[in-house]
């Protein structure tokens, strides 16, 4: 009887370090789920703020987008304001031109007291720069171009009256 309660406590012993070792594997297993479980909430974490991130950035994406589409709306109006306003001068300027033009021919047909005086004479340049077509010249001369025109003009239109005033006391 001796030997059977030896051999009980040697099975119950052997069972004993059995279930012990099983419950230092559970206890593993369960430290190893608890880590993974861990990981995965950082990773969980991580995506959302990502996520966060990614969906702030659309917003302002969105945001820079329709600012831009309405600056852009703003200078095409600008823009065919301006181009509008450009046609209706450069309608004004022709309508100016051909009433010029109109008026110089006029001028040039009647005889006025110094034509009769330099009929004798040759076509002076004044005469010549008349029957220069106004609508021959390039349109939009630059300010350069403008104020060199203007000079030379009036340099010429100086020298007919200093050479007419020459001519009418001789």
């Amino acid at each position: 009887m001796e030997m059977v309660k030896q051999d009980n406590r040697r099975q119950l012993h052997a069972r004993v370090e059995q279930l012990e070792q099983q419950v230092s594997e559970l206890k593993q297993a369960l430290a190893d789920k608890r880590e993974q479980e861990s990981a995965m909430l950082q990773i969980l974490m991580r995506v959302e703020q990502e996520q966060k991130v990614t969906e702030d950035a659309r917003i302002f994406a969105e945001q820079d987008a329709a600012s831009q589409r309405y600056a852009a709306q703003m200078l095409q109006e600008k823009y065919e304001e301006a181009s509008a306003a450009v046609a209706e001068m450069e309608k004004r300027a022709l309508m100016a031109e051909s009433m010029l033009e109109a008026t110089l021919q006029y001028q040039s047909t009647q005889p006025s007291p110094r034509s009769i005086q330099q009929s004798n004479q040759e076509p002076s340049q004044e005469t010549q720069i008349r029957k220069i077509s106004l609508l021959s010249r390039p349109f939009g001369l630059g300010w350069r171009d403008r104020n060199k025109v203007n000079s030379e003009n009036l340099s010429l239109k100086l020298e007919e009256a200093n050479g007419n005033g020459v001519q009418e006391k001789v």
